[in-house]
């Protein structure tokens, strides 16, 4: 994939993300550093959509990214996203959780992540991972997403987060972004996740053995800024079970 494909991938999929619509040609004639008319915007998204990185949901629409788009972009396009003041200072509060009973502060510690990403969240500690041991919160917030709008679509990814925790856990996702193993889509081994991301990342707890954390959300999800929060988040665990 040449370089202008690569540009024009890349703004396609930064559009989606922050509208959830179809990104048509027109939109993207004004794209800061797209200076392509857009005829030439045509050709090259129909090529796109021929190579697999984009669709077309309906005839009349603009265009979306498919899985293998966004794994393109996760790899190679993403920017990293540098965390604000007001990230950091929210995520700092995780330091203030002690370690006295690692449950507890799991279970703090995933509803904090679920505040900030509005995202559902899933923590974990230990060499074997128990269904009791692993801790979901903010499993409604996918709910506020027009991809979940749809009751049976919701209904089979929250209950297969809620029910099989363990499993989601133990089928962590093979592909890694800086320090964060991403998975998209149909990646997941689970069909009940065919439509949504799990982004993990570890720590270590003590004894040799590793914590993980992640969030679920839609494949339609700012890939950059929550690599960048989950990798912080990551820290501050693992700097609390050093100190304790």
């Amino acid at each position: 994939m040449d370089a202008r494909k690569k540009m024009i991938l890349k703004a396609v999929i930064d559009r989606y993300i922050g509208s959830a619509e179809p990104v048509g040609s027109k939109t993207l004639s004004g794209h800061p550093g797209l200076d392509i008319s857009p005829a030439t915007l045509r050709n090259e998204m129909s090529a796109l959509e021929a190579m697999g990185l984009l669709e077309q949901p309906h005839t009349s629409a603009g265009r979306i990214p498919t899985p293998n788009g966004y794994r393109v972009y996760v790899d190679e396009l993403m920017q990293e996203h540098n965390l604000s003041r007001d990230e950091q200072n929210t995520i700092d509060q995780v330091s203030k959780l002690k370690m006295a009973e690692l449950d507890s502060l799991l279970n703090r510690a995933s509803r904090l992540i679920a505040d900030l990403t509005r995202y559902a969240t899933v923590t974990a500690a230990g060499p074997a991972v128990q269904e009791e041991r692993v801790y979901v919160a903010g499993e409604a917030n996918l709910l506020d997403y027009p991809e979940f709008h749809d009751l049976m679509r919701a209904r089979r990814t929250l209950e297969y987060i809620t029910e099989q925790r363990a499993a989601l856990i133990r089928s962590a996702p093979v592909w890694e972004r800086e320090g964060v193993r991403v998975v998209i889509g149909p990646e997941n081994a689970a069909s009940e996740l065919s439509d949504a991301s799990v982004l993990m990342a570890t720590y270590p707890v003590g004894g040799g053995a590793r914590g993980m954390i992640g969030i679920v959300g839609p494949t339609r999800m700012d890939y950059s800024r929550m690599v960048s929060r989950l990798r912080y988040f990551a820290e501050k665990l693992s700097e609390i079970t050093r100190e304790e």
